[in-house]
């Protein structure tokens, strides 16, 4: 019997000590998962509020991959692919992203040696939110405008037939058309008013039209690359046509003669000069005035004098020939879809997120 009970008690020992150990590894485990899940969100956490700058791009490929290795518990890589671009509508859709974080948790204690770390993956949708922009007119401008000749066109008129119809030109005040800086005449602005300037305000650095203007220039201008409107490409660099269906922001410090068609956001701090049949689509901004000659076309928007904006004095602009500033609200969603930001889509998070090899 004493034999007997002892080897009963060594078998309730031994099935003690089993399901303790069960209970540990399996403790273990689920304190390891949970740690590598705290990794990985703080990984995405911390990936998400660094992202800043122009638009990640496009082919849909791993665009970023960025491993935190300082994180409290662990490791996480965090990865971002494009799944769809912005669309070219209308209607303009955004384009929307998921980002994967991969945590791996190296600070649990683990009981066996066969025992891998834990990992765990989070992942977030994401859209690009294009960054706001409060447009005046069709061609603004902080200086005065002569404008010489009937022909030509200057619209307010939604090109994209999406949003309302804005002035087609907007300037200081003065002694020309509709108690405005623009002289000439009247036929050619379309738009909203029809046949007439808007006055912004009283010219100069000292006047009240530069504060119209919601454009931070010298943010814009400032450095070799600007912290605001980081650049593509710095003339005399110049993109190729395959280049300019990317939209690019491309920056011209000093005076500029446009050279051939092109797309995206161009930044002139000094005079640009429009002559011959040069196109642009997007939003063009020049520091000093802006000289059309020719047959030029412009869809999108225009602005010029925002040198006003730094203290600096601005002659007048002048159009001449027969030349179309256009409106298209379409062409500035694509030329500003590179200034923004990305936003996590709302109930677009999810758990354990698969992979694919």
């Amino acid at each position: 019997m004493t034999i007997l009970m002892l080897a009963i008690m060594a078998v309730a020992v031994a099935i003690t000590y089993a399901r303790l150990s069960a209970e540990r590894r399996t403790t273990s485990d689920a304190q390891a998962q949970l740690a590598a899940f705290e990794v990985a969100q703080s990984g995405l956490a911390r990936y998400l509020s660094s992202l800043s700058g122009a638009k990640p791009g496009w082919p849909q490929n791993l665009v970023a991959a960025t491993t935190y290795n300082d994180l409290p518990g662990g490791s996480a890589t965090v990865t971002m692919q494009m799944v769809r671009d912005t669309t070219t509508g209308p209607p303009m859709l955004p384009a929307i992203y998921a980002i994967t974080s991969v945590g791996t948790n190296t600070a649990a204690k683990r009981y066996g040696a066969s025992v891998p770390p834990a990992a765990r993956t989070v992942a977030t949708y994401a859209i690009w939110t294009p960054t706001p922009f409060d447009l005046n007119a069709a061609l603004t401008t902080l200086g005065a405008i002569n404008k010489a000749g009937v022909s030509g066109e200057m619209s307010g008129i939604d090109a994209c037939g999406v949003m309302p119809s804005i002035p087609g030109v907007a300037v200081t005040t003065g002694t020309g058309l509709n108690g405005t800086s623009y002289t000439g005449a009247a036929g050619p602005i379309d738009g909203n008013p029809d046949n007439l300037p808007v006055s912004m305000g009283t010219p100069g650095a000292g006047g009240t039209a530069k504060d119209q203007v919601n454009v931070d220039w010298a943010g814009i201008v400032q450095g070799p690359i600007s912290p605001i409107l980081p650049h593509n490409y710095l003339y005399p660099a110049w993109p190729t046509a395959a280049q300019m269906n990317q939209w690019p922001v491309i920056r011209v410090n000093g005076d500029f003669s446009l050279p051939a068609d092109g797309k995206g956001i161009l930044v002139v701090t000094g005079n640009m000069t429009l002559s011959g049949t040069a196109n642009w689509d997007g939003l063009i901004l020049v520091g000093g005035t802006l000289t059309s000659n020719g047959n030029n076309h412009t869809k999108g928007a225009v602005m010029s004098g925002l040198n006003v904006k730094l203290g600096q004095v601005v002659g007048p602009s002048s159009l001449n020939g027969t030349k179309t500033y256009e409106y298209d609200s379409c062409a500035l969603t694509r030329a500003l879809g590179s200034i923004g930001s990305i936003q996590r889509v709302r109930n677009g998070w999810i758990d354990t997120w698969p992979s694919y090899q």
